[in-house]
């Protein structure tokens, strides 16, 4: 796919000097004499990062793309990866240059056929125009796994037990007190499902993380054995090759190995996670069943008063509000008792404050 760039005239300079190091580090390529990349990279390296500001990223693609360079023809492309370019949205890319990263603006110029390059990514210079190159798999459209955070379900799972008070004191209103504690079974149900789910994502990723590991591993025991082929069959320059190419892998196990650990933190978290929603269940179920036992034993006893199921209502509510903050309620009894005593303070205060306000005006 090409993407027209429209830069600003600072951006493009930027671009344009980007491009003059590169062929200066193409001039420093061509005075080597290594034959591959390790031989390429111990001689010429340093001196390119030190002699043309080059992003390393775009150092080290050089030594790759030197080898596809016609003599006697100017450079007019760079090779980019993904950390010296992203796509920002429909409209705008980032590209690193000698300067810093710039943000451009940019249109999509159409599609290209066939795609052999070793780089993900090329800006390309034709005249005035700058565009860049980008592989895409044209019909291949690649699901990325998403897993909900834990805390996320736990946030939920923290909503629905705080609805299971409130709806306890809504039920002195005239709520259903058993229907209240069904959908809190429901809803937990509901974010268990989803954990699970996120469990299994975490899970089945960690097998792929493995399964890469072991393969990274029997590549670079298979080039232990070609190495020493080569040294015995006097090609050490095959075997310098396979050496950078063991290095290469090895670096990629160390990577590996921390998303590995990463993962497993990961599971560990989320088995936690389960392992919460499962005791917030099963507390919630036991509510449920308190709350059937209680209208059974309502129900066989002698009826009541309104006023009188109100207050056992009430008083059920305040209990199961006590139950899962750990405050005791205020108790029902003596209320009215109160409220006179708090009647005669007023009172006296009032009282007192007139007392106050005539011996002010003598």
């Amino acid at each position: 796919m090409a993407l027209l760039l429209a830069p600003s005239d600072e951006d493009r300079t930027a671009l344009n000097a980007t491009l003059a190091a590169y062929r200066q580090a193409m001039a420093i390529l061509d005075g080597t004499t290594g034959a591959n990349l390790v031989a390429l990279h111990e001689e010429a390296y340093e001196e390119i990062r030190a002699q043309t500001g080059l992003p390393s990223r775009m150092a080290t693609l050089a030594l790759r793309d030197h080898s596809r360079q016609q003599p006697n023809e100017p450079t007019v492309e760079i090779p980019l990866d993904s950390k010296l370019f992203a796509i920002k949205g429909p409209d705008s890319i980032s590209i690193a240059t000698i300067n810093g990263r710039i943000v451009v603006p940019y249109s999509v110029d159409g599609y290209r056929g066939g795609w052999n390059d070793f780089a993900e990514a090329r800006l390309s210079f034709q005249g005035s125009t700058i565009s860049v190159l980008v592989a895409v798999q044209a019909g291949i459209h690649t699901h990325r796994e998403s897993t909900m955070s834990n805390e996320g379900i736990l946030a939920r799972l923290g909503r629905v037990i705080a609805g299971v008070v409130n709806n306890a004191v809504d039920a002195a209103e005239g709520a259903n007190a058993i229907a209240v504690a069904q959908q809190a079974v429901r809803e937990i149900e509901k974010i268990a499902e989803e954990a699970k789910a996120a469990l299994g994502v975490a899970v089945a990723a960690g097998h792929r993380l493995k399964a890469k590991s072991a393969d990274l591993d029997e590549e670079i025991r298979d080039l232990d054995q070609k190495i020493k082929t080569g040294l015995e069959k006097g090609r050490e320059d095959l075997a310098r090759a396979a050496t950078g190419v063991q290095i290469d892998l090895e670096a990629q196990r160390t990577a590996l190995a921390k998303a590995v650990a990463e993962n497993a933190g990961e599971i560990a978290e989320a088995e936690a996670t389960l392992r919460s929603i499962a005791s917030a269940r099963a507390d919630a179920m036991k509510r449920l069943e308190d709350a059937k036992r209680a209208e059974r034993a309502v129900a066989a006893s002698n009826p009541a008063t309104p006023s009188q199921r109100n207050d056992q209502r009430l008083a059920a509510a305040l209990s199961a509000v006590e139950r899962v903050t750990g405050v005791p309620a205020k108790p029902m009894t003596g209320a009215a008792e109160v409220e006179e005593l708090g009647r005669i303070q007023r009172e006296d205060a009032i009282e007192a404050r007139l007392k106050a306000f005539r011996e002010g005006q003598r």
